[in-house]
């Protein structure tokens, strides 16, 4: 799972100044938040997010600060995700219930927080405002959405572990 949630960050699709790319961990951030427990979600896209973003730091010349940053917004987010859903009983486990998109919907804004608070620490308010659009991440809900119904159904499993 680390090596295909590295790969999706690793997917870059350019956008408009200030969002710069836009790649595709954020599917594999919600769907593993939604079907693995809070540690091991939160590890599995720490690592990713180490690996992919310092990757990004050596070939595309992104600050190293951002390797730090990645790993902890969104490896805490995946944990946040998979914490919300295990408060609740699943009550069919063939489908997601609007209770884990909900947890998915928290995540982003954690996201987007932990982004902005991050970057207004380190590089001051300016910059930190340009961090609001990461809220557009929830775009991604739909597909993780169908990602962990296709899991459910293809794997016969509630939750992965």
């Amino acid at each position: 799972m680390v090596a295909l949630t590295t790969l999706a960050n690793l997917i870059m699709i350019p956008m408009p100044q200030p969002l710069a790319e836009y790649d595709l961990s954020p599917v594999l951030t919600y769907t593993l938040g939604v079907l693995v427990d809070p540690v091991t979600a939160a590890f599995i896209v720490a690592t990713a997010m180490a690996i992919g973003t310092g990757y990004k730091v050596v070939t595309f010349g992104f600050p190293p600060v951002f390797i730090l940053g990645a790993m902890l917004v969104r490896g805490l987010e995946a944990g946040l995700i998979s914490f919300i859903v295990r408060l609740r009983a699943p009550t069919d486990t063939r489908t997601v219930s609007g209770y884990e998109v909900l947890a998915m919907a928290v995540g982003v804004v954690f996201e987007t927080l932990g982004f902005f608070v991050l970057d207004w620490f380190l590089f001051g308010w300016g910059v930190a405002l340009t961090v609001l659009p990461t809220i557009v991440d929830a775009v991604f809900i739909p597909v993780a959405v169908g990602v962990v119904a296709a899991a459910r159904s293809r794997l016969g499993v509630y939750r992965l572990l």
